[in-house]
């Protein structure tokens, strides 16, 4: 811990190798395992916890549901979707920490960036932080960069999933009161996607405990990189709305479904949904992701169809997940390897 509060307490400063390799010497190095299993312990306590809910609300609701109906090829198309949704925000992560002046394995980095999405099921944000930045400070990433490349990627993600689900919401004919909210969000989420808003955070930053950051974390923010940035979120939140749609289709197969209007109501469902979870602080989210699905979603089939779909489309987020992070293990030894033959 030594380098790493050393690294943020000097502006710009880099990791030393050589220190990394002293300090695995001692306590820490020791300690590290430890801190490891812990931390898997931790993420596997709260992803059962969760999985244990999405059952229990299943069988409340079975005696709603005909599952001979259900199309389970929809069902894996949907897992697959979900998964290729999620890479275009890690490419959108990935390039950010290059606009900063941050050199990173590409498979290691992607690997990086999908389990840190294990640490949305821990409470708090911080996890993700420590997972991502736990791969990539032994690579020589600062931390520094680090941290704001995160917060860039959860701040658009946000703030492009919250554009995209108010402006498909306007489609739905919504209450007066959501479609007022809508109109009000759009132009809001806009403003915190300016390049000078995160100039303005780093400028707070600066003032706290973190500390300055490099100077080319601070010239990194420009329209290019916002542009860029926001174009790979929306792809991201368009194909996980496409999942949802794929999963609700398997669960419930009707021609209406497979309509724009319900594909879009999908869209608005994940999205306003995702933004909604992620203001509530829980763990991914938890019960106010589902309630909000469920709610934009009753538009389209019954309640306890709509209930279900939210459920099984977080136990195919959670399958992707893994399925992800399991592919880039992989592939992330064997660019380790090829490292290793060329040197």
């Amino acid at each position: 811990m030594q380098n790493v509060e050393k690294t943020l307490a000097v502006p710009g400063a880099t990791p030393n190798r050589s220190r990394d390799n002293t300090e695995s010497s001692g306590w820490i190095g020791r300690a590290k395992p430890i801190l490891k299993w812990v931390i898997v312990i931790v993420v596997l306590a709260f992803l059962g916890l969760t999985i244990q809910r999405a059952y229990q609300d299943i069988q409340r609701h079975r005696e709603h549901l005909d599952f001979s109906r259900m199309d389970w090829k929809w069902l894996l198309a949907g897992v697959l979707v979900y998964a290729i949704g999620m890479i275009p925000a890690g490419l959108a992560w990935l390039q950010t920490l290059k606009a900063f002046g941050e050199t990173v394995p590409f498979w290691t980095g992607l690997y990086a960036y999908f389990l840190g999405h294990l640490g949305k099921y821990v409470p708090g944000k911080a996890m993700v932080i420590v997972l991502r930045a736990g791969k990539l400070h032994p690579l020589g990433v600062a931390i520094k960069p680090t941290v704001v490349s995160i917060f860039v990627e959860t701040l658009t993600s946000i703030c492009t999933g919250a554009i995209l689900g108010c402006i498909f919401l306007l489609t739905q004919s919504p209450p007066k009161w959501m479609l007022l909210g809508a109109l009000v969000c759009i132009p809001c989420a806009f403003l915190m996607l300016l390049p000078h808003t995160f100039r303005a955070v780093l400028a707070v930053l600066a003032k706290s405990k973190i500390g300055r950051m490099p100077r080319s974390v601070n010239d990194a923010f420009t329209g290019t990189l916002m542009l860029r940035t926001c174009a790979w979120m929306l792809l991201g939140w368009i194909l996980h709305g496409s999942a949802a749609w794929l999963v609700l289709g398997g669960i419930q197969p009707s021609a209406g479904l497979w309509t724009l209007h319900g594909w879009s109501a999908c869209v608005a469902a994940v999205s306003l949904g995702a933004v909604a979870g992620f203001a509530s602080m829980l763990p991914s989210g938890a019960i106010v992701r589902e309630l909000v699905i469920t709610w934009l979603l009753s538009s389209l089939v019954p309640q306890p169809i709509a209930l279900f779909a939210a459920i099984a489309f977080r136990i195919a987020n959670l399958i992707a997940e893994f399925v992800m992070i399991g592919l880039l293990t992989a592939a992330k030894r064997n660019e380790k390897t090829k490292e290793l033959s060329v040197h």
